[in-house]
């Protein structure tokens, strides 16, 4: 990260030794875009270079980026095919030239101080996949992390440590915001092939974990997320679905992998779904994700607790 006195390619090519490259998937985001990326660059630090990328959107907000303020500040469009956030989000990384990656949504407010501390953080421990603390806009609530509650693979955040600012292990980094490294993200082989939006970040999570990397709360860094029942886009019926199978046949086995199997009957168009599933790549994207595993999904749960 630079200060704005910086052009973001003597930040990218000088001495430093550490860059960021922030990436944010949006779509038809409209004002909430504009107020995300303003809040970033009123931090203390900002990014070398921001990518936002434009997953099919129809409301030009992605526009107003791509005048001279933004471009000279490092800010870049690209634009792709409606594809769902994981596969935007690979999009940005390929692009991407720094250091490290951050991914961040399009609806947040950071706090001044916020990218400071989970540059300095990954700084201190590269191997590692960062979350910071994240609260409710329209709220007190805040969350530092997540687990998994079911085999519906839903989430609970979990409250931030009182006292101290260190950062320490999480069973999960939520997708709104995390920080890698980027060549472990590409060791890890970017997010997975998932549908439209969700189970994108538990995948990575357990992905990262298996491969013997730390996921990390960094309670100092702060920001605010709009969280809200519906995004402002149309969802099929079936992405989080075909998700929740993929998740559970690339990472699971036996009873916990029926289980979460079973939680799919009853969905919209159930059986299409878990035929596209089973006749998927996951064999292959098992057979990777264990290729680079030191530590067996079973012991993610005793060391950070089971739904079952």
């Amino acid at each position: 990260m630079s200060r704005t006195t910086s052009s973001p390619g003597q930040a990218l090519h000088g001495t430093r030794a550490s860059t960021v490259s922030l990436v944010i998937s949006t779509l038809d985001e409209g004002a909430e875009l504009h107020a995300t990326i303003e809040s970033v660059y009123g931090g203390s630090v900002v990014p070398d270079e921001t990518i936002v990328v434009d997953d099919g959107g129809t409301d030009a907000s992605c526009a107003l980026l791509e005048g001279a303020r933004w471009r000279a500040r490092g800010v870049v469009v690209h634009r792709v095919r409606r594809s769902g956030v994981a596969t935007a989000r690979n999009a940005g990384a390929r692009l991407a030239r720094g250091t490290h990656l951050m991914f961040l949504d399009a609806h947040c407010r950071l706090e001044r101080t916020c990218l400071a501390h989970l540059r300095s953080a990954l700084d201190a421990g590269p191997d590692a996949v960062l979350a910071p603390t994240v609260y409710d806009a329209a709220g007190t609530s805040a969350g530092c992390g997540a687990r998994l509650i079911d085999a519906h693979l839903r989430v609970r955040w979990l409250p931030p440590e009182p006292g101290g600012t260190a950062p320490y292990a999480v069973p999960l980094a939520p997708g709104g915001c995390l920080v890698v490294r980027r060549a472990t993200f590409h060791r890890l082989g970017g997010f997975g092939a998932f549908r439209e939006l969700g189970l994108e970040d538990v995948d990575f999570s357990i992905r990262a974990w298996r491969a013997g990397l730390d996921v990390l709360a960094v309670p100092g860094a702060r920001l605010a997320h709009r969280f809200r029942p519906h995004p402002p886009y149309r969802l099929t019926g079936t992405s989080r679905a075909y998700n929740l199978a993929r998740v559970a046949l690339v990472h699971f086995d036996g009873a916990r992998r029926e289980e979460c199997l079973r939680k799919v009957i009853g969905t919209t168009r159930a059986a299409e779904v878990l035929v596209e599933a089973f006749t998927g790549d996951w064999e292959a994207q098992r057979a990777a994700v264990e290729a680079i595993s030191v530590r067996p999904v079973e012991a993610y749960f005793e060391r950070f607790g089971d739904w079952r």
